[in-house]
This record gives C-alpha cells, structure tokens and sequence, in this order.
C-alpha cells in the first residue's frame, strides 16, 4: 500500500510544525483505523459511514482488544460494516523484521513499516516489571551527540497506530498470563516533536476498550522541549521524566542542541510548573560521561537546578559506542555522585544497563548508515 509523506528538513528546536505529520490517510484517500481513539472511531462510523455507536465500539475492541489484523477479519463485526470499512479504510500494521533476545533477559524488536521504513522498540524485564519502551519517530532530530538515533536525523513523525501497536503486537507474543506492565516514550524519536500523534496513541492505550493501561504506568520522557510540557499535562496524565544531562548551559549544548533554542532556566521553570499529583515526582535522567559532568561542582549545580521541583535524579552511565569519543566514568564514581545526592535528600538511583549486547541499551537504538566520526565533548 502506498503512501506520501511531506519531506523533512533540520529542526532547530522550534515548535513542531503540522507539515511534518504523516497523514491519517492513505494514497488512495482511506483513513487509518487504528490512527482514531474511540470518540473519533465513533465519529467516523456515525457521521459518514451512518453506523451507531454501538457498532464503532465494537470495531474499536476488535482492532486493540482482539488485535485484528485485517478489516475483512474484525471479530464481533457485522459482514455490511466490514464492507463499508473495506471501502473507506485500512489498518496499519508492524511487520516484525526482526527479533533479539539479550543475556539479560531484554528483547528488542526490529519493525518495519509500511513505507520500508524501520523502527525499534525494547521490552526489559526488571524486578516484578515488564516494561516495553517505545518509539515515537522514524530517527530523530535533536541530534544529542551520544545518541545514536540521532545520526538518522528525522525521517518522520510514527502514526499514533504505530505508536500504539507496539505494545500490542509485543503482548500479543508473550507467554499466557504474561503483561506488559509499565510503558515508557524513550526510544528512537523526540515525544514531544510528535505530540498529537503521541496523545492519541496513548489515550488508545489507556482505554479501558482499548489496552487499558493505566497512566500511572506511562511515562513520557523529553529532551527539553519546555514550551510542550504544559500542553501534554493538559492533555495527558502521564509520568514525565526529563533528559537534563548536564549542570549548565554551555555543557549542554555540546551534547544537546536543543539548549540553544530553550536553555535549563527555561526548561526547570517549566517543571516547576508541571501538574503533579500528591506524592508524585518528575523524574530527570543524567547520562554520565567520563570528566565531563561527573564532578562534585557539577553536583552542585545540579542540586541547584532541582530545587523546587519534586524530583528523582536517575542516574545513567553511558553506553560506549564504538564511534564516539565518549566513555563512561569508573562506577565508583557514579557510586560516589549518587551518595552525594542521597546524603542531600535527594532520591537517586543508578540505572542498569540492559541489552547493551545487542544495542538495546540507551542511546543505542536505531544505528543509522555510515557511522560519524567522533566528537570530543570538553569537560566543564
């Protein structure tokens, strides 16, 4: 099945622009089904296809509770609206390219999409949690020079049917009585570049017809994009984690170039703003790298840009790749930082590395053509 795209071009940091959504519709003018949440299902079935509401729920369970995978097959779907549908429709779909399985117990997925594109989503076991953590774009066009997603640039914004089909078709693979229990946006692709398409696709999950995952479960993580905070808390009640990785600005932006459009100030007001229930807390996530940001005074900084946000400070080593001149410090290091938050007040955790055998890990995913070459980053 064909379908156009409009083409991408570098994004900067400013707000995302409408051209760059692929469309909800195919070459030939057909929506995609599984690209509508239940209200706009219905809409569609009542307004032009003159069906009732009962019947559009029932088209709505059958493609997300039953995982239907054809129109011609919707279980529970009269044959006169499977014929109509035929006419005005179509359902997207994941093809699994390919499947990996990590010593550790990681599984990361390979997908293709209809247009040939491809792209990864990675299910981690982990202390009595199954959690599968998504993508939201084909490639991604923050650029953060530890990432390898990154050397793709944007290819193009995922559908929300691509978005939400990855933890169906991922549980739709795993063992009797096995679930998926927590969903996490940090894949390949910037959320919050994406967030109509992402809105939609969540709100698909955590519908109670649809995968009925509760919000509690998802969390959304974003580079920093501060003007988009406000707008997902007022659409989304979801976890929010944000990827701060420095303790200053001019440290930020050798690795992020996001900073040069909205700059820490900016981006911790925004938390500060951010609605959170009683008890809960953004989290923010620190890649470490060897004598760039792993010093006391970089604690320092950071301890001050925290103050006022209920917070967890997660704590990554970086993944080495083997085209960057990057490292990650010793672990006692990392130790020695984390001890320091936690003596402060502050709760602070060292993530795992998991999957890193096969490039499952954070920043490895979606290992673009020729590689770049290396960047050194300047401690300070």
């Amino acid at each position: 099945m064909s379908e156009t795209h409009a083409p991408e071009e570098p994004f900067l940091g400013a707000a995302p622009r409408p051209a760059l959504r692929p469309p909800a519709r195919d070459a030939e003018g057909r929506i995609d089904l599984r690209s509508l949440e239940r209200a706009e299902l219905e809409r569609f079935l009542v307004d032009e296809l003159e069906e009732t509401p009962g019947r559009a729920l029932r088209v709505f369970k059958a493609l997300w509770q039953h995982g239907a995978t054809s129109i011609e097959d919707l279980p529970g779907v009269g044959k006169s609206v499977r014929a109509k549908l035929a006419k005005r429709a179509f359902l997207s779909e994941l093809v699994p390219a390919t499947v990996q399985h990590s010593e550790d117990g990681t599984t990361k997925y390979l997908w293709r999409l209809a247009d040939g594109y491809t792209i990864e989503s990675v299910l981690i076991p982990d202390d009595g949690r199954l959690t599968l953590c998504m993508s939201s774009q084909v490639g991604c066009a923050m650029a953060c020079s530890f990432c390898l997603t990154g050397d793709m640039g944007l290819k193009r914004h995922l559908r929300p049917s691509e978005i939400a089909l990855q933890p169906l078709r991922v549980a739709q693979g795993l063992p009797k009585g096995v679930r998926i229990t927590n969903l996490v946006l940090m894949g390949m692709g910037e959320p919050l570049h994406n967030l109509d398409n992402l809105v939609t696709a969540l709100r698909i999950c955590m519908d109670d017809h649809g995968l009925n995952l509760s919000h509690r479960k998802i969390t959304v993580s974003t580079v920093g994009l501060a003007p988009q905070l406000a707008e997902l808390a007022a659409r989304l009640p979801v976890n929010l984690a944000v990827s701060i990785n420095a303790s200053h600005d001019a440290q930020r932006k050798q690795i992020m170039p996001i900073t040069r459009k909205h700059s820490l100030a900016e981006l911790m007001e925004a938390c500060r703003r951010f609605p959170l229930d009683r008890g809960r807390r953004i989290t923010f996530e620190y890649v470490m790298f060897d004598g760039f940001n792993d010093t006391e005074a970089d604690a320092e900084r950071l301890l001050a840009l925290l103050e006022g946000v209920p917070s967890k400070l997660n704590l990554i080593p970086y993944n080495p790749n083997p085209d960057r001149a990057l490292m990650p410090p010793p672990m006692e290091r990392v130790r020695a930082f984390q001890h320091w938050f936690v003596t402060r007040g502050v709760a602070c955790s060292v993530r795992s590395t998991r999957g890193q055998d096969i490039s499952a890990a954070c920043g490895q995913l979606g290992k673009a053509g020729a590689p770049k070459a290396a960047r050194d980053i300047v401690a300070g």
